[in-house]
């Protein structure tokens, strides 16, 4: 009987003491629900301020707690990569990838599209490569692993495999003509180099078929037949260039001068550049036709030039040529020629600091012609005609 009453005494005991435990792991449970989002708060402001550092390390210990919150890894493993801390990228992605909240194919392929761009920029492009190649069958992320491949076989001048990956890549919306004529135009130039020209000829049909308009192909034709002394057909490749894209002219026309000086054409040649010039007045041509004009014709035929150029073209460059013009004349007053060579080196200098050739894309600015920009690796973006911009 006495069991029985103290047992009837304890049992609500027990109840009250679960009770008190239960209440106090849900407060708990609560109190860090609600300073989750805090946490998420504090990281987002800490970004809006570029403290990536701070923003990080919140996130961080927002996974601790959370680890089912493989979304939030994924930014925080971006998050890394933007700062070029790749090693930590590395390590959040392979783990992640062992997780045991990844229930899908597809997210796993999301995390190995994310290690490979870590790879990638740590510089391990075997590794990148690798993974790459195996997501080129996913159904979601094929895709984005063919264009971050398609990446590194340009960055590795690999241009037989860069031509038939932007090939797979292509579709009604996009061709990627552009990019796989010039891959065939790097194919040629290798050629060129090694003088195998039946080679250089094969991949320059091929940027011709792809892209009728791809001047870089016509003019590595044009010089194929040049070296080839066949001048006739190496004026006429080249002479292609205005009707595909003018703006590339000033490229061309000193070999085109030269060609037509190894036929004995040399008044024909200047003929036709003189009417490039006036025909294409913001054209750099200038600096070429002075020291024609003052070589095989006359200062006064330079002079008359030059006066024409400076009210379509003002340039420094121009200005200067036209100093050099009168400080070469036997009638300027030898106490006046000392201070018009100061001029002279004066607009020569500020030529070369203000001419740049330009990125239309991305407004990249650099002293050397690149078919391909360094900045945002847009094909046939930077302009040509170099200016004073």
């Amino acid at each position: 009987m006495n069991i029985i009453v103290l047992w009837l005494l304890v049992t609500p005991l027990f109840f009250a003491f679960g009770w008190f435990a239960g209440r106090i792991d849900m407060k708990t449970v609560i109190k860090q629900a609600k300073s989750l989002p805090k946490r998420l708060f504090d990281s987002l402001d800490a970004l809006i301020e570029s403290k990536t550092g701070v923003a990080s390390d919140n996130i961080c210990d927002i996974i601790e707690q959370e680890p089912q919150l493989t979304e939030l890894q994924l930014s925080l493993g971006k998050l890394y990569r933007s700062r070029g801390e790749n090693d930590l990228a590395i390590k959040l992605h392979n783990k992640l990838l062992n997780s045991q909240y990844l229930f899908s194919n597809d997210q796993k392929d999301n995390v190995r599209l994310e290690l490979a761009k870590d790879f990638q920029h740590a510089g391990l492009i075997d590794r990148a490569e690798t993974l790459l190649l195996k997501l080129v069958n996913s159904e979601l992320y094929s895709h984005k692993a063919q264009d971050l491949l398609l990446d590194i076989y340009q960055q590795d001048k690999n241009w037989k495999d860069a031509i038939e990956t932007a090939k797979r890549l292509a579709t009604s919306d996009y061709s990627y003509h552009t990019e796989v004529a010039q891959f065939n135009c790097e194919l040629s130039q290798e050629a060129l180099i090694k003088s195998d020209n039946d080679e250089a000829m094969k991949f320059i049909n091929h940027a011709l078929e792809i892209n009728r308009k791809c001047v870089r192909a016509n003019l590595l034709l044009g010089e194929l037949y040049a070296n080839t002394d066949d001048h006739e057909n190496a004026i006429k490749t080249w002479q292609l260039i205005e009707k595909q894209n003018y703006l590339y002219l000033p490229m061309v026309v000193e070999k085109m001068f030269d060609s037509y000086v190894c036929l004995n054409k040399t008044k024909e040649g200047l003929t036709l550049i003189r009417g490039y010039a006036t025909l294409y007045p913001k054209l750099n041509f200038s600096d070429f036709l002075y020291q024609k004009l003052i070589t095989l014709e006359s200062s006064d035929a330079a002079l008359d030039y030059l006066r024409d150029t400076i009210r379509n073209q003002p340039t420094s460059k121009v200005a200067a040529l036209i100093m050099d013009t009168y400080i070469n004349r036997s009638e300027l007053r030898a106490e006046i020629r000392p201070d018009a060579e100061v001029i002279k080196t004066i607009l020569l200098k500020y030529n070369e600091k203000l001419s740049n050739f330009r990125c239309g894309r991305c407004n990249f600015k650099t002293k050397t012609f690149f078919w391909q920009c360094p900045a945002c690796y847009e094909w046939e973006s930077i302009n040509p005609n170099n200016s004073e911009v």
